[in-house]
């Protein structure tokens, strides 16, 4: 036979009837979605291939010495930069002819001859005027020439031919080109041999010819006049194209700097071979294009001689860390937040946002590589927006899950770009800036001060590891401007992304609470109007739950809204409960206790219907449910068994206390847990006469212990200090809640009531409650 304490305690049928059991099985749900992340971060990951990225960037350091795993070629930058050189600076000089001149040239002459081939023939009275019009034409050329040098050297017989062959000859030679003595002293250093490209007026390369084929100012003059067979004819020609025939070639800067960088860029790179073990950067050496190419010629011929089972391997090894990195995160998250383990909707809000951040890296990496000038990789650690999901996490999931979120996701990059540490240490301080910021946004606006903050913390450590890397100046702006860029982009869309996964997933934040705190709501307008003093009860819980709240480090706002509005089934039948009765006829003297209870509990249930009618948030309809619990409507259950014990009842109507109980259940939270004991201990400080604050202070202890001994505790995840906190904040406010104020003595002269000074006799009496 077994001793007493052995057996097993029975259970009454009330007390069966109400228990709340708790399950602890396991959280399959939970368990599937974290194995989906991990293979979906896999996946992402390395769906090509493990990426190494270099994280070194040009004019800083080598940290450690880099040498090669295989043999590989690369560029050597400085021997094809020395071989584009000289392909350049072989490419001739352009020059370009201007048409214009020989245009011009060519009219000139022919209305001169025309005008020469009038005068022979013209009658005295015209010739004078001929004569003129060939002076004045000679003089607007600059001419020394005069009309009668022309008009006694070339005979009329001559004139056609002589016109002839000089428009023949102008066009000829002035479209070769025509370059002068200082031109030639000036581009070629009177260089005979040098060549020179002509260009046609559309820019297109016609010929190749040598300085000295090209015709001189001088020497064109004699080319053109050499069918001229008198030699003072050809004199007086060589004269007058003296003022025509001028330089008509002009360098091209442009096209020869085109055509200069086209053969530069035409070069093939010069290849140098480097074997395996060989040194690719030295430690302390400064970092140079011609390293960070190395380095990536490198991983190329890595990856592409690496076999597949190894690649396999690779793959494999990265994926079980990042199976170790979500398993501890996993393990802190149960011992931080075990209550959001047993929500799959918020375990799959944590993925999503995870995959945010690890996306967002990933898709960072793939531009880097592709596009390196756009996304230069000194840039791609501090680009990854860390900051988003860890600021949507702490606004909507609290602390707790952000600091979880941005262990993962800052482990997971890390792994990602290669075990980086630099990384996982921005990532965490980041985790730790963004969630301490993001705890007490209350407003939309405070969201950008938390993200300055984050902008903040980057940027330092940017300047952190400039002075252990030394990067060139402008690598170090673009990184301080990614920095910042990162955090105030993450800001924004946090901003813009939170009122969707509220309503994606019924979350209520700070904002929304606040918002919900406008007295000027219209429900609790309604219930100013219709319950009176269930309005003015539901402020003085809200006073007492908030200054508890704060004292054991609980959510102050919660906890004040929900006390706003947990009382709001009572409007539907305010007059049965005592605070709105006032001097009226209590309407239970004349129900039974059975009704009574019945009548008092379904304000609970008209809470939630009312609460479901104007869409207040899930934790406003927690409090509704949870701030009685399953509690016992103590009043009339005592009620009911004194009419029993009096015989007013007969002995078939057995008192069950599960009738008198709530049909809610305990608090599941701390804030619910104050809420519970705020309403209850505001309520019973309405029945002390002349209270003090010892009387509180006993009253206090009956509740808190009879709330405790109901079980109402059990599931609150309070300890027994936190609740003596409580307790104690209850007692300090409801002392100063409910001050005795001294009675004011009438004026009998004039009928007035004066305030009195406090009298100063210990023996006065004590005043009465205001």
């Amino acid at each position: 036979m077994k001793p007493k304490f052995f057996k097993k305690k029975q259970k009454g049928i009330a007390e069966r009837k109400t228990e709340v059991t708790r399950k602890n099985e396991v959280p399959y749900k939970t368990v599937a979605l974290g194995i989906l992340l991990w293979l979906f971060t896999t996946w992402l990951f390395f769906y090509s291939g493990i990426v190494r990225h270099i994280d070194i960037a040009e004019g800083q350091h080598v940290p450690s010495t880099i040498t090669a795993e295989v043999d590989f070629e690369c560029e050597d930058l400085s021997a094809t930069a020395l071989k584009s050189d000289e392909a350049g600076n072989a490419v001739l000089p352009v020059f370009s002819i201007d048409p214009i001149p020989a245009q011009k040239a060519t009219k000139v002459v022919g209305e001169l001859f025309n005008r020469l081939q009038l005068l022979t023939t013209a009658p005295s009275n015209e010739y004078q005027r001929i004569e003129n019009s060939m002076g004045d034409l000679l003089i607007g050329i600059g001419s020394p020439v005069t009309a009668k040098e022309l008009a006694s050297l070339f005979p009329s017989n001559q004139i056609v031919s002589a016109r002839t062959s000089l428009a023949t000859n102008i066009v000829k030679v002035m479209s070769a080109g025509i370059l002068s003595d200082e031109s030639r002293r000036t581009r070629f250093l009177d260089a005979p041999d040098r060549q020179l490209t002509i260009i046609d007026p559309e820019g297109t390369p016609t010929k190749t010819v040598s300085q000295q084929d090209i015709h001189s100012t001088r020497g064109a003059i004699q080319a053109i006049t050499v069918q001229i067979s008198g030699k003072e004819q050809r004199e007086l020609a060589e004269r007058l194209l003296g003022s025509l025939v001028k330089e008509n070639m002009a360098y091209d800067e442009t096209a020869t700097e085109i055509l200069r960088k086209q053969a530069a860029e035409a070069v093939e790179p010069v290849l140098k071979e480097y074997f395996k073990d060989s040194a690719l950067a030295r430690a302390g050496e400064p970092v140079t294009q011609q390293i960070l190419l190395l380095l990536k010629s490198h991983e190329q011929k890595r990856q592409e001689e690496q076999e597949v089972f190894e690649q396999i391997l690779e793959i494999v090894g990265n994926g079980i860390l990042l199976l170790a990195g979500l398993i501890a995160t996993a393990v802190i998250l149960r011992v931080i937040a075990p209550r959001m383990v047993r929500r799959p909707d918020q375990i799959l809000l944590l993925v999503i946002l995870s995959l945010f951040t690890l996306g967002l890296a990933r898709l960072l990496i793939y531009l880097s590589v592709q596009y390196p000038l756009l996304i230069p990789p000194a840039l791609l650690t501090y680009l990854v927006p860390h900051a988003l999901a860890i600021l949507l996490a702490g606004i909507l999931l609290g602390g707790s899950a952000a600091i979880c979120l941005g262990l993962w996701t800052s482990f997971a990059t890390a792994v990602l770009f290669d075990q980086s540490f630099n990384v996982f240490a921005l990532g965490l301080l980041i985790t730790i800036t963004a969630t301490s910021t993001a705890r007490n946004v209350h407003r939309r606006s405070s969201l950008f001060q938390a993200g300055l903050w984050v902008c903040a913390v980057k940027v330092l450590f940017v300047l952190v590891a400039a002075i252990l890397n030394r990067p060139i100046l402008p690598v170090l702006a673009g990184q301080v401007v990614a920095a910042i860029l990162s955090g105030m982009l993450s800001t924004v869309f946090a901003l813009l992304l939170i009122p969707l996964f509220e309503k994606l997933f019924k979350i209520t934040t700070d904002i929304t609470l606040l918002e919900l705190s406008d007295m000027g709501h219209p429900l609790l307008q309604k219930m100013a109007i219709q319950a009176p003093g269930t309005y003015h009860h539901s402020l003085m819980v809200a006073t007492l739950s908030q200054n508890a709240a704060e004292a054991i480090g609980a959510n102050p706002l919660l906890v004040r809204v929900c006390a706003y509005y947990h009382d709001i089934g009572k409007m539907a039948k305010p007059e049965f409960f005592t605070e709105n009765i006032q001097h009226k006829e209590n309407p239970h003297d004349e129900l039974s206790p059975h009704m009574s209870a019945l009548v008092i509990s379904s304000h609970v249930k008209e809470g939630l219907t009312l609460a479901k009618r104007h869409k207040l948030p899930q934790p406003v309809m927690d409090a509704i449910e949870q701030h009685h619990g399953n509690g016992l409507i103590s009043y009339f259950y005592h009620k009911a068994k004194s009419m029993q014990g009096d015989g007013k009842t007969t002995m078939a109507d057995i008192i069950n206390d599960s009738d008198f109980r709530y049909g809610g259940a305990p608090a599941v939270s701390p804030e619910m847990a104050i809420l519970s004991l705020a309403d209850a201990s505001e309520a019973a400080s309405r029945s002390i006469e002349k209270p003090s604050p010892q009387k509180i202070s006993n009253m206090m202890d009956d509740i808190f212990t009879a709330k405790i001994r109901d079980g109402q505790m059990d599931y609150a995840n309070l300890t027994m200090a936190e609740i003596n906190i409580v307790k104690q904040s209850f007692i300090f406010s409801l002392s100063n809640m409910l001050h005795g104020r001294i009675p004011y003595p009438k004026d009998h002269e004039n009928n007035a009531t004066q305030p009195t000074e406090k009298p100063s006799d210990p023996s006065a009496k004590s005043p009465k409650a205001d």
